[in-house]
C-alpha cells in the first residue's frame, strides 16, 4: 500500500488479528507474517494456515463481498481457490471489511516467472489460459456487479453497465481534476459510438478483471491457486483478454502459450475494437488509482497513456 499512512494502517490491522481468530474460533496466534508482494490491502499470513486481508484502500466498495461470492461459486467446481472463506463486515474492532481465507499452497507466479525454465513457463502459461477459459464458462443472466451493494449496477445490457462504470469513473476523476470537460465528452462519445457493437455481447461471463501471473500461485509445474477476485464482474471475456494481447511485454514468452491454453488464435476487427474500448475505461480507472496512491511521476505516466489513447 502506498498511501502516506500505510505503515500506521498495517500496524492497526495487525493488532486485531488475535481478536479475529478468537471471534471466528480459528485457534491461537502462533505466527503472523505480513505479505510483501501486494501493496493494495494489508494482508497477513497467520499460523501458516490463514490469509487475513483488510479492505483499507477502498472501504466504500464491496470488494470482499465479490470475492466471497466468487470463491463460494468456484470451490464447488473444483477450481483452485481457498476451501474456506469468512467475510467479516461487522467493523466491531476496526473500520474495514475483512476477508479470512484458508491459505492456498504455492509461490507467486509473477515473482518466479523469470527464474523458471522454458518448459515450465510454457506449461504454466498454457494452464493459466485453460483456467481462464474455464472461468469464462460460468454464465450469468445479468451484466455488472456481483455483490449486493456498491456504486455500480446489475444491468440487462452490457453497454448499460459500461456506461454506468464510465460515468462513475469520470465523477471520481472530476474530484481530482484529471480531465477537462472536453476530454470527458470525448470519452463518453467514444463509448456511445460503439454502443451497437458492445451490445452484440449477449451473455455475461464471470470476468476476473485482474487475471495475470501476479494473482496465480503455483507449485512446481501446477497452478495451485487463483486469487484476487475483488474487482470481478459479469461481463465480456474480452475484458480479461486485453492484458494478454501484450503479455510478452511483462512476462516474456507467455503470450503464445497462454492463448494456446485458452483456445484462441487471434482477434477479429470487432473484438479488437471492443478491447480498445475496455482499455480506455481501464486506463481512466488506473489514472485515478495512480493519482490517489502512486508517486506523482508514476501517476503522470498513467494519465499521459490515457490521454494518448483518447486521441487515437
Amino acid at each position: 500500500m502506498r498511501t502516506h499512512n500505510h505503515q500506521e494502517i498495517k500496524e492497526n490491522c495487525s493488532s486485531v488479528i488475535m481478536y479475529l481468530l478468537n471471534k471466528h474460533k480459528l485457534g491461537r496466534v502462533s505466527s503472523i507474517i505480513m505479505d510483501t508482494e501486494g501493496w493494495v490491502n494489508p494482508c497477513f499470513f497467520v499460523n501458516d494456515e490463514y490469509v487475513i486481508r483488510f479492505n483499507a484502500r477502498d472501504p466504500g466498495l464491496p470488494k470482499y463481498q465479490r470475492e466471497k461470492f466468487v470463491f463460494d461459486l468456484l470451490k464447488d467446481l473444483k477450481f483452485p481457490v481457498p476451501d474456506r472463506v469468512i467475510l467479516d463486515t461487522d467493523k466491531d474492532i476496526i473500520d474495514y471489511d475483512i476477508l479470512i481465507s484458508r491459505k492456498v499452497s504455492g509461490d507467486n507466479l509473477e515473482s518466479c516467472w523469470s527464474k523458471l525454465d522454458r518448459e515450465t513457463q510454457i506449461s504454466l502459461a498454457e494452464e493459466a489460459g485453460a483456467l481462464l477459459k474455464k472461468l469464462h464458462s460460468i454464465k450469468f443472466d445479468y451484466f455488472g456487479e456481483l455483490a449486493n451493494r456498491g456504486p455500480l449496477p446489475q444491468t440487462k445490457f452490457w453497454f448499460d453497465f459500461l456506461e454506468a462504470k464510465l460515468e462513475f469513473l469520470l465523477s471520481e476523476a472530476r474530484k481530482l481534476e484529471l480531465f477537462s470537460p472536453t476530454q470527458e465528452k470525448q470519452f463518453i462519445s467514444k463509448l456511445h459510438s460503439r454502443s451497437e457493437l458492445i451490445n452484440t455481447v449477449k451473455k455475461a461471463s464471470l470476468v476476473h478483471v485482474d487475471y495475470h501471473f501476479g494473482n496465480l500461485l503455483f507449485d512446481e509445474k501446477k497452478i495451485t491457486g487463483v486469487v484476487d477476485f475483488e474487482w470481478s464482474i459479469a461481463g465480456d471475456p474480452l475484458y480479461d483478454l486485453m492484458f494478454w494481447r501484450n503479455a510478452n511485454d511483462v512476462f516474456k514468452g507467455s503470450e503464445e502459450s497462454f492463448f494456446k491454453g485458452y483456445g484462441k488464435v487471434d482477434f477479429n476487427s470487432d473484438e479488437s475494437l471492443l478491447i480498445s474500448t475496455y482499455q480506455m475505461i481501464k486506463n481512466i480507472e488506473l489514472s485515478i488509482v495512480a493519482t490517489l496512491h502512486f508517486p506523482k511521476e508514476e501517476a503522470r505516466d498513467y494519465l499521459e497513456i490515457t490521454l494518448k489513447d483518447l486521441s487515437n
